[in-house]
């Protein structure tokens, strides 16, 4: 089975769409398909999540025949959410592995339809997730024993809904021969009116003297249309610098206590809003984690500390891709770097009404993992004063074979 298709109760669902928020509610299978034909974004399938009468936008999500999916299967992320509102995480164990979604403000975020066919993987996305707070319910399998969380079964979830289905984007080859013989039939019509027109006007047609100024009269729909720039996001320069989140995460960590009698410390995790601490217990007398949320069975605890609301960078330029790698490569990071997705291609803007195939933006990202003994470590001197370095999560896990912080973010660099 393929890792974009998973079996709840009876039936195949599609997941590990991208998904996207629609611009406006009208035309959003064009968006959607327009979308999905972006260089660096090319997508098989695509599904509506139409809005509702509270005010919900549409959604559309995007996904590849490569993992899978087929026309007409339908999209597990969608039908949970329309069942249940608001905002909620949650991961799912399942035959073929585990699903992971996210749900904020009644809609799937980006990248919240996640398949992991590791345990370990789907776990701490999870708690990445609740981590930055602000859901109304966690939905985990009981083994897990997350504080809080709900281990109803997905098929009670999902009580067999199937309402909303893939789409193939591409036009069948039938219905292009139709629509060609449509154009052709049309541009005939206008051809013969131009030739009798005159004709009831009172003389034969006439030569044009000026005939640059006959086509925008006779059919006006054809001028060409302007052309509209795209404008894309500075997502960087939203951000917090690097070391603003360093020192917040760390500054935080002085309110985290070194041990607990009966409590070993599991991880932590900083998502630069706030510190996640996931305790478990080892028997014996153990004392109240003062703050945290401690299992049921007594037998894990969660702590979130929240951190100080950090303020965005000023304005920043990039460096080049070649600079990036050179200092990579000449400062021996302890980590790895690799190519990520470009941001979304912006929507077509309100009242456009021409060919919306903007040029893809001027910049792109790497990924990166980076592994310090403490912070901040080498981090200010690697990534410190990098433009366009952004921090998403760092996480601590005593024990673990990188012995320290993993800290995880992308790098944005103009586009050669």
């Amino acid at each position: 089975m393929s890792a974009g298709v998973v079996t709840v109760g009876r039936h195949q669902y599609a997941v590990g769409l991208y998904w996207e928020n629609s611009p406006g509610r009208g035309h959003v299978a064009q968006i959607a398909k327009e979308a999905a034909t972006q260089p660096g974004q090319q997508a098989d399938f695509y599904v509506v999540r139409p809005g509702n009468k509270e005010g919900r936008v549409p959604q559309f999500g995007l996904c590849s025949s490569e993992a899978g999916q087929k026309a007409g299967m339908p999209v597990l992320a969608a039908c949970l959410a329309n069942q249940i509102p608001g905002a909620w995480a949650g991961a799912f164990r399942l035959n073929e592995g585990f699903v992971v979604i996210i749900v904020r403000d009644d809609l799937i975020v980006p990248d919240g339809d996640l398949f992991f066919s590791d345990e370990s993987d789907a776990k701490d996305r999870l708690i990445q997730e609740i981590g930055f707070g602000g859901l109304r319910t966690i939905y985990a399998p009981e083994s897990w024993a997350i504080p809080g969380a709900d281990t109803i079964p997905l098929t009670l979830l999902l009580n067999d809904h199937r309402e909303i289905k893939l789409q193939r984007v591409l036009i069948p080859p039938k219905v292009k021969l139709m629509a060609l013989g449509g154009v052709g039939g049309f541009f005939a019509l206008v051809g013969l009116v131009w030739i009798i027109q005159p004709l009831f006007e009172g003389g034969a047609p006439q030569p044009v003297s000026q005939p640059e100024a006959v086509a925008p009269t006779l059919i006006p729909s054809f001028v060409k249309p302007l052309s509209v720039e795209p404008t894309y996001a500075r997502v960087w320069e939203d951000a917090p610098p690097v070391l603003a989140v360093i020192e917040a995460c760390r500054q935080g960590l002085a309110h985290v206590p070194a041990a607990f009698s009966g409590w070993r410390l599991q991880n932590v995790v900083c998502g630069g809003s706030a510190l996640t601490i996931r305790w478990t217990r080892t028997g014996g007398e153990s004392f109240f984690i003062k703050g945290a949320t401690i299992d049921p069975t007594g037998a894990s605890a969660v702590q979130t500390i929240p951190l100080a609301r950090l303020k965005a960078r000023d304005a920043e330029s990039l460096k080049n891709i070649d600079y990036i790698t050179r200092r990579y490569l000449s400062q021996d990071w302890p980590g790895l770097i690799g190519r990520a997705s470009d941001d979304p291609l912006p929507p077509r803007p309100a009242g456009y009404n021409g060919t919306w195939n903007p040029t893809p933006a001027p910049w792109v990202k790497r990924s990166f993992t980076l592994s310090v003994a403490e912070l901040p470590g080498e981090l200010p001197s690697l990534i410190g004063d990098l433009p366009g370095a952004v921090v998403n999560a760092m996480k601590y896990t005593p024990g673990s074979s990188t012995s320290g912080w993993v800290i995880e973010g992308v790098i944005y660099e103009n586009r050669q």
